[in-house]
């Protein structure tokens, strides 16, 4: 089920679709009033900060996603320390929308690509160098070569660009790295590349 914590009926109502159109598995509640023992550790809780606090964010066991009215990186940095699993625009497309409470549900983290860019950039290895990491060896010569531009920081659409492929071709490199890999997103695809 998935639970929406905000005050506009619209953001409530486009929330309530992300589960197949089926209005009966969503749930609008109120946060003051949340207290987490109807949600469990496969539900889903969202949150819109335009009408909350970060400092009114609850503790849960459940998958959290907030979302903001202009999402900002150290805010990102600091909800993700606070166990927040997505983080987003909540004026987001709806297609994204789904694909962050897919990404979230599935225990990944999911945030715009401009605060994951910023993330890998200024991620550095500690020292010692660890070994390479015996997965990365199974990639063919254009996973490595994509790899190593999502550990670069670029997006789909730049790969795309940078390689003269498609964004689909590139989703489908992804999708064989992660196979591959067993890497859950791009930024522990990025961290591995950059310990390497």
């Amino acid at each position: 089920m998935i639970f929406v914590c905000t005050s506009d009926k619209s953001f409530a109502k486009a929330c309530t679709r992300l589960e197949s159109g089926r209005d009966e598995t969503s749930q609008w509640v109120d946060m003051r009033r949340l207290d987490g023992r109807d949600i469990t550790a496969e539900d889903l809780l969202i949150i819109d900060l335009k009408w909350f606090r970060e400092d009114d964010l609850p503790k849960m066991t459940c998958p959290v996603m907030v979302l903001a009215e202009v999402p900002d990186f150290d805010q990102a940095m600091r909800l993700l320390r606070r166990g927040m699993r997505g983080y987003g625009n909540r004026h987001m497309q709806f297609g994204n929308l789904q694909q962050a409470a897919a990404a979230v549900r599935a225990g990944q983290v999911w945030m715009p690509p401009a605060i994951i860019s910023r993330m890998i950039n200024t991620f550095s290895p500690v020292e010692p160098e660890p070994a390479p990491h015996p997965a990365l060896d199974q990639l063919s010569k254009r996973e490595q070569e994509v790899a190593g531009l999502v550990a670069r920081g670029l997006s789909n659409k730049e790969l795309a660009d940078k390689l003269f492929i498609s964004v689909r071709t590139v989703k489908a490199h992804l999708t064989s790295i992660f196979s591959k890999t067993g890497f859950r997103d791009r930024l522990e695809l990025a961290i591995r590349m950059k310990n390497n």
